[in-house]
């Protein structure tokens, strides 16, 4: 991954963008409406340097009253930092990486906590499980659980469903070196 693109997705208006874009196409007049924050034409730079870094691209233009509509869309694994991506980082980048994952989760958790939830009734929760794996159990589990993530977010596409946002963070414990 180029500096430019880890850059460009860490951005946090471009992370805005990214996380709607997830639901699927939108042209960018339906993005302004959905991210009010942001101003159009500030999305619309943004919308710029994403497709330039291959995040997002055009898969349609209408032609409305002389101008042109676009239609943005994720590129398949354009927003995904791999492993290998994620090695090439400096050390700088990969924390500044989960840090505004960190924040992000840490400011819709506020905003869910502040909105008067029913927690009893809505499908919110956190936990910890250690677990002791094997490499080769460990890789069985994330293939699984990648199996299941993409079943149901191809089921949110089909359907009117309420949107449940699912973080996921894998972190190793560390060997003592003495």
């Amino acid at each position: 991954m180029s500096k430019s693109k880890a850059d460009a997705i860490l951005h946090p208006v471009r992370m805005k963008i990214i996380q709607y874009l997830s639901r699927g196409p939108a042209t960018g007049y339906a993005i302004v409406q959905a991210l009010p924050d942001i101003p159009q034409a500030t999305l619309y730079r943004h919308l710029h340097v994403l497709d330039k870094e291959n995040v997002v691209h055009v898969i349609e233009e209408k032609k409305i009253r002389g101008a042109v509509e676009k239609t943005y869309s994720l590129k398949k694994d354009g927003a995904r930092i791999h492993a290998g991506d994620f090695a090439q980082m400096s050390e700088e980048e990969q924390i500044q990486l989960f840090t505004t994952l960190y924040f992000q989760l840490l400011d819709q958790t506020e905003a869910y906590i502040k909105s008067n939830p029913t927690i009893e009734k809505d499908p919110f929760g956190f936990n910890r499980l250690d677990v002791q794996l094997t490499d080769e159990e460990f890789s069985d589990m994330r293939s699984e659980l990648a199996q299941i993530y993409e079943k149901y977010h191809q089921k949110s596409k089909e359907n009117n469903g309420r949107k449940i946002q699912l973080y996921q963070i894998f972190l190793p414990e560390q060997e003592d070196t003495e």
